[in-house]
This record gives C-alpha cells, structure tokens and sequence, in this order.
C-alpha cells in the first residue's frame, strides 16, 4: 500500500515519520527502517530530529533513489555486480577508449560520429576526455528520464529527434553491443519489476522530505507498494491541487479560450516547475492521502508578512487579493529584508550585525536556529573566519559550520596536491611554485619552516627566477629559470667570492654560508618537482599513473595523524578510478593534461561536512536540502549569478524536447528559492551586491528577488518601484560609516554593534598636534667626531635620519608581489653601466661582459636583450677616454678639523684626474646632493695624490664636471654643514633634498624670491604629474600637523641660503681657464 503524507513544513512530516517509527515499528526488532531521502543534508536532519524528539536515532538504513534502484536489482536479480558497466564513470572510460582507437578514425560506421564531434574532440589536448564524459553524463540521464530512446536505439531505430539522434543512437550501440556483463539499467528494469518479491523486501519504505522525483522512481515506489507499505513523506508548497498552475505568460500563450484560473499564486507558477510535476503525477498514483496543512494560522500565531506569504503560497490566493479578509501585512515587520551591498565581504559584515541584533531580541533562539545559503560558497568562504569568528568591541564572534566547500580548501593534502597539478600544467612561474611553501605538510617534508620563507622568497627575488623549470622547458636558454639560479646557488657555495665568478657561463651567487642548508633543502622540494614534471611528460597506463600519484604525495607531503583520513580518500579515489577503468576494458596510456582533469574533479568536489554541525550553517544553494530554520538568509542573490546559468549541451537531446518531469539547472534554482521561501519559519533575509565597489552604480538583483518583491508589491499595495527606493536596505561602502552610529532622532534606520567604531565616532575631535615641540637632546658633543657615512646619510634625507637614530622609526614594509614575467628591459641599470664602464676602463671585452651579464639574469633575453647590449656598450664608449682610463686611486683616510666638530672618514672615488663617479642615470636629488657634499670633503682635503681636485660625473651622453673649490673655501663652507648638521641630531630639520635643491638651482641662476617660492611650493605639495615631498611618509608623519608649512619656515630659507645656494655657486662655475678663455 502507498501513503501519501503532505505538507509544507517538513517538521511536521518528520513529526509524523516519528510517530509512524514509534506506533508501527518493524516487526523484526533488528531489521532496519529503510528511507529514501535525495541528499545527505535531509538524512543528517532528519536524524537529528529522531535524536532530539525519541531521544535515539539508530538502525535507519539511508539511500537515494538511484542507489536504492540498483541495490534491488542486485538483491532481486542474479549477477548483477557492485559496479555496472553503464555507470557515467565506466561509460566515460569506454567512449574515450573508442575515441583513442584506429577503429574510430578509419571505420566508416563511425563516420556520423566523427562528423558530429570533430569540431570537439580535437580542440584541445583533453577534449577527448571531457567530451567522453560529457557523453556518459547525458547517456545516463537517457537511462533514467529517456528509457523508450534507450530502447527504440537498441532495437536499430529513430524516434523523429533530428541529426543529433543518427550519431548518439551509434554510440549508444557501441556501448551496448552485448558483451557487458551485465545490461544496463532500462534493460534490468523490467526484470526487476518482475522479480520484485515480497519476501525479499523490508516490511516498508518510507520516502523522506521529497518535493520533486524523476518519473522511473516514482514508478518504482508504485511497484514495490504492491508488495510492501511505502510511506511517501512529500514537501508540498500547497495545500490545493496545483498541478494546472503555470505561469501568466503561458496562459497568454495558449491558442484556445484563455483560463486565467490557471495562472495561480505567481510565485508557484514562476518558480515551482520542478515541483509541480511531481504532485501533479502523484495525483493519478492509487495512494491513501493524509495531508497535514495549518488552515488557519493567524489564530495562533501572529501574521506577519513572511506568514502572510507562505499562507498565500500554501491557499492559491492571488497576492492582491484578499478572500479571508487579513488585515494587511506591514512591510517593516522584519519578517522579511531585502538588503543591497556593495561586496560578498560587506553582505556579511551586514549579516553580522543584523543576526546579533536578531539574537539578542529572542533570547531562547540558538545559533543553529540560523541558516546562510548562497548560490556559492567559494567567494564567502575567505571572509567567514575574519567576519564571524573573531570577537571585536561590541559585536562578539558567533559559532558556525561551513558546508559544500571544495575538499581541496578544507584538507591540507589536497590543497597541496591541487597547486602541485596546476604547476605541472604551467610553466613553473614564481607566483605558482612559492605558495605551495605556505603549506605545512610541504615544508614539513624537506625540512623547511615559516621563518625560512622571507629568506627564500628574497633570495629568489635576487637570482631573478622568473618562470620555467630549465633550458628544455623554455626552448633555448635557462635564463630567469629555477635550473639558474640553484646552478648560481651551489657555484656561490663551491667557488670563492670575487668579482667576477663566472665557471661553464654560470655566475656565482654568494649568499651567507649559514644559510646554505636552508638552500638546500628548497633546492630538494624544486628537484622533486623537477623529476615529477619530467615523469609526468611521458603518457601511460591508468595504473602506472595511479602509483605515480601516490609516489609525488609521498615525496612532497609528510602527513601526520590529522592528515590520515584524507590520505585514506585519496587512496579510496584512486582504487575506484582503477576498479571504472577496468571494467570498461580502457587500457590506453593517458596524457598528462587528461590525468590532471580526473584528479582536479576529485579535488573540486564539494565537503558537506559542516552540515548542521553546530551553530550558524552556512552552505550552498543545494537542490533537495531545503530544511527549515527560524531564520533563512540568502546572499549572492546578483543578477546573472542566481538562478545559475548551467547550459546543457548543444546535442543534449533532453533538452531539446523537454518533457514533464525533466530536471533542469535552472528550474531547480527557481524551486530551491521558493523552497527557502517556505523553509524560514520567522525571518527571511535577502542580501545581494547592488552596488559597484569601484563607482557605486547601482547594479540589478536577481530576477527573482525582483519577482518575490512583485508579489510583495501586490500584497501590500504598493508599487515595485517604491520598494526598490524606499524598502530595500542600501548600506553604505564602509562598516564604519557614520551612518550606522547616528542618533535615532537623526537616523536612516542602519544600525551598527561595532563599539569601537561608535567610539572613534563619537570622539571629540582632537586638534591637530605637532609631532615635534622642542628639542630632543643637546646635539652633537664637541668631543664628539662625525663619519663621513652618516654627515651623508643624513644630508640625503634628514627627517628621516632623525626619525631612525633618534626614535627607532622604520618605514613600513610594503612586500613586493612576485613577477613571474621575466623582463623586457633592464631592471639594475646602474649597475649594467657600471659593469660596461669597468669593462672599458679594464679593456675587457664587452662579449665577455654582455655574457657574464646574462649569465646574471641582468638582461632579457633574444633579440631585445641583444639591443640592449648595443645601447650600453655605445653609452660606454661615448664616455670620456681619459676620465675613463684615468688609474684608480686607493682609499684615501681623511681628519678634519678639531673644534667645534671633527669630521673623519675616506674617500672612495679618487683617481688621477680628480674625483669620478660612473653613474648609468642622471642622478635623483639625494644621490646628487650627496655627490656635492663629497666634492665640497674633497676640496676640502684636497688629497696630494691627484692631479685636479675637479669632480667628474661620468653619464653616458651627459658628463659633468664640479669646479674645484678653493681648500679655505671648502672648508669654512663645510663647517656651516657640519654645525647644522649638529643642530638635525636634536630636531628634524625642514630640509628636503628635491625642494630644497631645486629652490638652490633657481637662486643660483639668479631668478627672484617669488619664482624661487613657486618652486619650492610646486616641489612640496607636488601635482597631478609627480608625488609632493609633502606626502612622503616621513615629511607627512613630522610636518602633517604643523601650523606653518616648514617651507615657509626662516630655517628652510636659511639652510637654502648659507648652505646649498653657496655650494652650488662654488662647484658649478666654470674652470678658471675656461673663463679667462
């Protein structure tokens, strides 16, 4: 016997379930109750209900219909085995040994085939594969909502279904060509209904929390009610036959007499398709019916515009229409909220702070009363941790689960094993390889730990590795490979340093020897994928790539006891592949690019372990596990985005004549909406991304959040416009907007629980102070010498001299992303001119110098780098002959002065002709205020041992030469330096090299006090074309809150004045015998 049990609150089915278990139970005390449920979700639900409401949930035995249907033909029907041959995973692997034969590119009968596919199979390296087990997947829908084709094909015949039928008919005959072990499932199907015996079977069945079933199952139940109960538990969104309803457009539609009585509650005609056909077939299945419907609800409880729906939905009535006389529901009863954001990270910001709120107004709810349902969890899933597990003032960390994401983020092991298959598939570039360091089980292997990471990533930065494994992998050189630079590490470590390690064209790498094991032990994880990447190259067999599978995961990971279960489904997988692969008889070697495929759709598919795990659930939209909680929140609801736009085929013949009872992507996102519709028992929340992060355009919702509004439009007299204007809840592009903490008096509504931000808020605001008042210290003793690196030092940047040696201050670190395209220009001029220079200046060969360059990863490659050899070699030669073969000199030391300061250092670029500096680029502002101070030392020691006492910068195609400058000149000039120097220990000095040496230029050449403040203006605020001292880091952290500008300060005028505008008149005139020319 067949009963039927309805309702739209699947609680109320799992109360009936429950008394059913209870008055009724098996006669065999140790037989199981068998259920048929259509997810996991709806089995661990139902449960935990019979836990909670019996207090004991055991000896339920779970299946899906699809595995209850081939588990009766096994126990029914003799021989059939574990696996079928007609499994989408077998046939897949039979189609592409078909598709890999001679056979098949030579045979004519395959001729239709191959015409049909060509234009698939051969438009990429795994397309083979992909078609096969796009093929399998559709075959098997064919089995299951298509068995009279199955048949028709087999027996050689059409039924009328256009060129595509001609081709999938011949194919499906190759599959069934009468050699397989066991026949398929269409086949098995009447044996089964003929074998079915009542002594075989359970004492009943009960079918769990169904909306929708496909046609064959349903038949199935009516077939095995013949010989034992099956109680059907059906989740029905009405309590009215609506088995007529469908949609307005439809009805317009129709070429006979329009019957606007069919069109129904719009919702259920929009959305419900899915289920509309089932009810409708179960209307002529011989049952006993039992409904369990609330009829009238509103005397209980209180209506609010969710129930005012749900009631609607549930009765057919049309929502602007009113036969039961309801007051009519207030659209702010928060019983449903519609919010726009501007960002996946804001919707739950915003979520977060509604749910408190939520929790904190009903005492007696719990966490797990909450469920968050998006169309994909994956754009969420970064933010969850960051947005509900961390408590901040005010607003406390909430308990979750996360459900349905990718096994690869959830297990260590499969994340591993996931970028390892996309390094293989790439060319080993930098930003691939380096993040595979970040996991634990990888550096646990070779011995590697986090605080080795910054080391390695800045050594790797260094060797400019770039992309490619070696020479092979790029096709001509190694240059910018891995195979370089570890070549350059373990030459640094062999040979001693100079100046010029070059050995079989590979450069030396000196680093520090204390961290060669450190070297070595990433150079081991770089070999290991090394060898695994050339194993990989060769195709073979399904088993030999198997035990290669399991052979990198050994060499790469170390797992430990926590690692163990995922090791166990890896191997669990693995087995399985082979068990699919010989059963269909595929013996073909295998390509890389195809083994990657297999493994990647293990490793992307989905973990429902943190289903209803405890506290918030959050998951994906998942067709058949729409359970009721007190409160439902939908995010992602975008336009575009949901109902999710998963196209069938072109040859899908399915979807090509539909029929009643068809499942569809779409079709089941509409259904999935209307079913959380009806599953929120006190709130629905709606959230989606209505504006552009970047610009704030608005941006459109998800058709069918805009036809939920149309109806809640309908119902409470209003127009759709109105709601989207002045209903749906537009939350500003920040968590810490003012908004959300303005007075209620004042207040657009938006609330905030952030306690910090309301403080910050709220805070007076504090007047701007100065970051400096009075002197620190008293300076430089007298006693007290002075190096020549640190006067330098200083003079370059002063504030931030004084900020570092007086108060520890350090720049902010800003890590650089790494680069995995190699350059197209030269990154380190300065020092590829200097080697050309030295090369010239030593009558070394540029060849051997363009050689040791490339070999340092200095140059690109090819004809581009060979240009670039060209344009520093003819820079080199247009310098100076005589300046550049002038002999060097060595480093002179040098004192001076006693009192008030001494200052003392060396001289490092003395040669016969004066002071030279071989520079690739006109030097910046500090490097060339600290070549003038230098001149300025060097006039003033004004060293025996050369033969001018004139500076010379060496540029290509832009040579300079400082005068020289008088001994008793230079040194009364160097004393103001050094006193103000002494002065910029105790305070920062408003002094900045580019203002203040371009303000020096204009005053040199003479122009008045006005233009030299417009420059000095122009170089500290900046404009639209370069950045203003003013907003360096350290110039706005000293001066930011100054009342007076320090370029209108009398210091900045004066260090000006007594210092660079005297130094520049000194060293930039014209040589005496120039002038007197």
């Amino acid at each position: 016997m067949l009963y039927l049990y309805q309702s739209n609150r699947l609680e109320d089915l799992a109360a009936l379930f429950a008394r059913l278990h209870q008055l009724q139970p098996p006669a065999n005390p140790f037989a199981a109750e068998e259920i048929i449920v259509q997810s996991q979700g709806m089995r661990r639900y139902l449960n935990s209900y019979l836990a909670k409401e019996t207090g004991i949930a055991a000896n339920l035995n779970f299946n899906l219909p699809g595995r209850l249907t081939w588990q009766l033909m096994r126990d029914m029907i003799a021989d059939v085995p574990m696996l079928s041959p007609f499994d989408p995973e077998v046939i897949r692997w039979r189609l592409l040994s078909l598709f890999q034969s001679s056979d098949f590119q030579t045979a004519s009968e395959y001729a239709p085939v191959r015409e049909a596919l060509q234009s698939y199979l051969y438009s990429g390296a795994t397309a083979d594969y992909q078609m096969a087990g796009q093929l399998a997947d559709i075959f098997d829908q064919y089995l299951v909502y298509r068995p009279q084709w199955i048949d028709a094909w087999q027996q050689g015949k059409t039924v009328g279904l256009g060129e595509d039928e001609h081709w999938q008919a011949l194919l499906w005959r190759y599959l069934d060509d009468g050699k397989q072990s066991t026949p398929h499932r269409v086949a098995l199907w009447r044996q089964l209904l003929g074998a079915l015996d009542k002594n075989k079977l359970p004492e009943r069945y009960c079918v769990f929390g169904i909306a929708t079933m496909a046609p064959v199952y349903l038949e199935l139940l009516q077939a095995l009610a013949e010989h034992c109960d099956v109680h059907i538990f059906a989740l029905n969104p009405s309590s009215e036959y609506w088995g007529n309803v469908i949609e307005a457009a439809q009805v317009l539609q129709q070429e006979d007499d329009i019957d606007l009585s069919q069109t129904g509650h719009p919702l259920l005609a929009s959305l419900g398709k899915q289920g509309r056909d089932f009810f409708d077939a179960l209307v002529d299945v011989p049952k006993h019916e039992i409904q369990v419907f609330e009829e009238e609800p509103f005397q209980t409880d209180p209506q609010t515009l969710l129930h005012r729906l749900q009631y609607d939905i549930q009765t057919l009535n049309m929502p602007s229409e009113n036969p039961h006389h309801l007051t009519q529901p207030d659209l702010n009863d928060g019983s449903i909220t519609v919010v726009s954001a501007h960002s996946p990270l804001r919707e739950l910001q915003i979520l977060k702070d509604r749910l408190l709120t939520v929790l904190a107004e009903h005492p007696d709810w719990q966490p797990h009363d909450i469920a968050v349902l998006t169309p994909h969890i994956e754009p969420y899933s970064p933010f969850i941790e960051a947005v509900f597990g961390q408590a901040q003032a005010g607003s406390q960390a909430l308990p979750y689960s996360v459900s349905d994401v990718k096994i690869s983020r959830r297990q260590p092991l499969f994340q591993a094993l996931a970028q390892v298959l996309v390094l293989l598939e790439s060319r080993f570039e930098v930003d691939l390889l380096l993040p595979l360091l970040e996991n634990e089980l990888v550096r646990r292997r070779f011995g590697l730990n986090r605080d080795d990471l910054p080391l390695l990533h800045d050594t790797i930065a260094k060797l400019s590795i770039h992309w490619g494994l070696d020479e092979n992998m790029r096709g001509s050189n190694n240059l910018f490979t891995w195979q370089q630079g570890l070549e350059r590490l373990a030459l640094g470590w062999m040979l001693p340093e100079s100046m010029h390690a070059l050995w079989h064209k590979i450069s030396a790498w000196h680093g520090n020897p204390g961290q060669t094991e450190v070297y070595s032990r990433f150079a081991a994880l770089v070999r290991t994928l090394a060898e695994t990447a050339r194993i990989w190259r060769k195709p073979v067999s399904i088993p030999e790539w198997v035990e290669r599978i399991r052979t990198l995961m050994t060499a790469l990971t170390e797992p430990d006891s926590e690692d163990q279960h995922a090791w166990q489904q890896l191997s669990q997988a693995l087995a399985r592949w082979q068990e699919e692969a010989e059963l269909a008889g595929f013996e073909a070697v295998l390509s890389q690019p195809s083994v990657i495929r297999h493994i990647s759709r293990f490793l992307d598919s989905e973990s429902q372990a943190g289903f209803l795990r405890g506290g918030i659930t959050f998951c994906s939209m998942v067709p058949m596990r729409s359970l009721p909680f007190k409160m439902i929140c939908l995010l992602g609801l975008n336009d575009g985005d949901f109902p999710r736009n998963t196209k069938a085929a072109a040859f899908d013949l399915i979807a090509q004549y539909p029929q009643k009872g068809d499942r569809a992507r779409r079709d089941d996102d509409r259904y999935l909406f209307l079913e959380a519709v009806m599953s929120a028992r006190e709130i629905l929340y709606l959230s989606y991304v209505g504006r552009d992060i970047r610009n704030d355009q608005e941006l459109a919702p998800s058709a069918l959040l805009n036809e939920l509004m149309d109806t809640l439009a309908a119902m409470t007299g209003k127009t759709t416009a109105e709601l989207h204007q002045n209903w749906v809840v537009q939350h500003p592009l920040q968590a810490f907007s003012p908004r959300y903490f303005t007075p209620k008096s004042r207040s657009d509504g938006l609330f905030g629980t952030r306690q910090d931000y309301a403080g910050a808020l709220n805070m007076p605001a504090e007047e701007a102070t100065e970051f400096f008042s009075e002197p620190l210290s008293d300076g430089v003793a007298a006693e007290n010498a002075i190096r020549h690196y640190d006067f330098i030092r200083f003079w370059q940047n002063p504030v931030r001299y004084w900020l570092q040696n007086t108060l520890s201050w350090q720049e902010p670190y800003r890590d650089q992303a790494w680069d995995a395209a190699e350059p197209f220009e030269p990154h380190q001029t300065e020092r590829i001119i200097a080697e050309y220079t030295a090369a010239r200046r030593h009558n070394e060969s540029f060849e051997q110098t363009a050689e040791r360059l490339q070999a340092q990863s200095l140059m690109p490659t090819g004809v581009l780098g060979s240009l670039w050899q060209t344009y520093f070699q003819t820079a080199a030669k247009t310098l100076d002959s005589t300046l550049v073969s002038s002999p060097k000199l060595p480093t002179i030391a040098y004192t001076l002065f006693d009192t008030p300061y001494m200052l003392e250092g060396s001289l490092n670029h003395l040669y016969q002709h004066g002071q030279i500096y071989f520079l690739e680029q006109p030097p910046n502002s500090p490097r060339r205020l600290a070549i003038l101070l230098e001149h300025l030392i060097f006039c003033a020691v004004r060293p025996s041992e050369t033969e001018t006492y004139q500076t010379h910068l060496l540029l290509p195609n832009e040579p300079e030469t400082f005068a020289e400058i008088p001994q008793s000149e230079a040194q009364a000039l160097l004393q103001k330096w050094l006193a103000f120097y002494a002065v910029g220990q105790s305070r920062p000095l408003p002094f900045f090299a580019r203002t203040s040496l371009e303000v020096a230029k204009k005053m040199h050449n003479g122009e008045d006090e006005t233009q030299a403040m417009s420059t000095a203006s122009n170089a500290y605020y900046g404009n639209k074309v370069s950045k203003g001292q003013k907003d360096y880091t350290e110039v706005a952290l000293v001066f930011g809150n100054s009342e007076t500008p320090p370029i209108e300060s009398p210091l900045f005028w004066n260090m000006i004045q007594e210092l660079l505008v005297p130094l520049l008149n000194a060293a930039m005139q014209k040589p005496e015998e120039e002038e007197s020319e």
